[in-house]
């Protein structure tokens, strides 16, 4: 089940189209990239010519934070901080699996000798 994602924009009116996309596109990568989210926070900005797309995904394990902006239009924003998230939200979760299958366990860390203070101390 996907979290809502809390839109607001700033110096911009979000419209039904950007939410609808907005919401479609977060949904998805939500289900397929994270496994447990918290929050989702989306803010829109508009300062003179750049368009600006912010979006902060609080999960479990993982947290991201993306800003990307376009001098086109918001909905350009919109997709390419979108695929930012992607791409970042991939490369989490491998490192994660990664540190997980090849990581320094207690059990590898048994295999080390270990030198005795009782036998110096006896010995001089």
């Amino acid at each position: 089940m996907a979290v809502t994602p809390e839109i607001t924009g700033r110096n911009f009116e979000v419209t039904p189209d950007i939410r609808e996309l907005l919401e479609s596109k977060l949904n998805r990568v939500e289900d397929r990239l994270f496994d447990d989210v918290i929050s989702v926070r989306v803010v829109l900005n508009v300062e003179k010519y750049r368009n600006i797309c912010e979006i902060f995904i609080v999960g479990r394990e993982q947290d991201v934070k993306v800003v990307q902006e376009s001098d086109k239009s918001m909905v350009d924003a919109v997709n390419a901080a979108i695929d930012h998230v992607k791409r970042q939200a991939q490369k989490n979760r491998e490192k994660l699996r990664d540190h997980h299958k090849n990581g320094a366990g207690p059990s590898e860390l048994t295999d080390i000798p270990v030198i005795e203070e009782t036998d110096r101390a006896a010995g001089g």
